[in-house]
């Protein structure tokens, strides 16, 4: 796809508001990337990796790997869950 320069000058400036709109909404917001992260790591909680691998676009599995996070918060649930000192 061939696009000019003005077109190019258009979707810069649209994607900018976007990215103010966002920032107003949630101020933690940084940019598309941290969303798009965002959306691979909670499909990661959900799905198969190759499912994820496909639905991100991601050539290698190496790429969809690299999203694969222990979550903390839970890993903390369980221990006070189950840690033999915590029985009440």
């Amino acid at each position: 796809m061939f696009t000019g320069r003005n077109d190019i000058e258009k979707l810069k400036n649209s994607l900018l508001h976007l990215n103010h709109a966002l920032r107003k909404l949630n101020p933690k917001v940084k940019n598309a990337v941290q969303i798009r992260q965002s959306v691979v790591t909670e499909w990661l909680k959900e799905k198969d990796l190759s499912t994820v691998q496909y639905m991100a676009g991601h050539r290698y599995v190496s790429s969809t790997e690299r999203y694969q996070t222990t979550n903390l918060e839970d890993l903390k649930e369980a221990l006070n869950k189950h840690h033999p000192l915590n029985k009440q």
